[in-house]
């Protein structure tokens, strides 16, 4: 006894909305697919290279100075390892400046403590450096892929939603056409 199996292709109960939506589906699949291999390497580069960028131009605009503690290192004891104090240094000009950064929080005042300054002599972060440029491309890499993952979700659940709708809209009328005759075969 031989089994006759009904091709994918050629089922009829397949209706030719299923066979669009599944099409779509699939050409849907194939973007995220080519998209996630592109996409999230390119604005990852692109971060990073921008990064770089800032990184060199910090690196030429702030030096590291050595300034003295001129007071004990102030604030609640929430900080992570420093606290805000204020600082006073001379500059190569011979220049005595008064500032105000975070410092370690068990410097005493008139420890000397290392900081950075800009070409004005005004106290600034460190530099941004090269760890934290590739951290900055790889983070926006994966957040570039879970954004394309999450917009090719939406996208398919909206696609299935409307032919869904569609499917309901078509077996209403449908019903409409033929509940009578069911109807009236009960009936009788």
């Amino acid at each position: 006894m031989t089994t006759h199996r009904t091709s994918h292709r050629h089922n009829p109960m397949r209706r030719a909305c299923d066979r669009y939506q599944n099409r779509l589906c699939a050409c849907l699949l194939l973007l995220l697919v080519l998209a996630l291999a592109t996409v999230p390497f390119l604005a990852g580069r692109t971060a990073h290279a921008a990064g770089m960028r800032t990184v060199a131009e910090q690196s030429a605009a702030r030096h590291q100075i050595t300034a003295r503690s001129v007071a004990d290192a102030q604030g609640d004891s929430s900080g992570i390892g420093t606290r805000w104090a204020p600082v006073r240094w001379t500059d190569d000009r011979g220049v005595s400046h008064l500032g105000f950064t975070d410092i370690p929080r068990d410097t005493a005042e008139g420890e000397t403590v290392q900081v950075w300054a800009d070409r004005e002599e005004k106290l600034v972060d460190p530099p941004t450096t090269r760890q934290e440029a590739a951290a900055i491309g790889w983070f926006t890499g994966a957040v570039t892929a879970v954004v394309l993952l999450l917009a090719f979700l939406g996208t398919r659940a909206a696609l299935v939603a409307a032919f869904d709708r569609r499917r309901y809209e078509r077996w209403a009328a449908e019903w409409q056409v033929v509940e009578p005759l069911w109807s009236k075969r009960l009936h009788t």
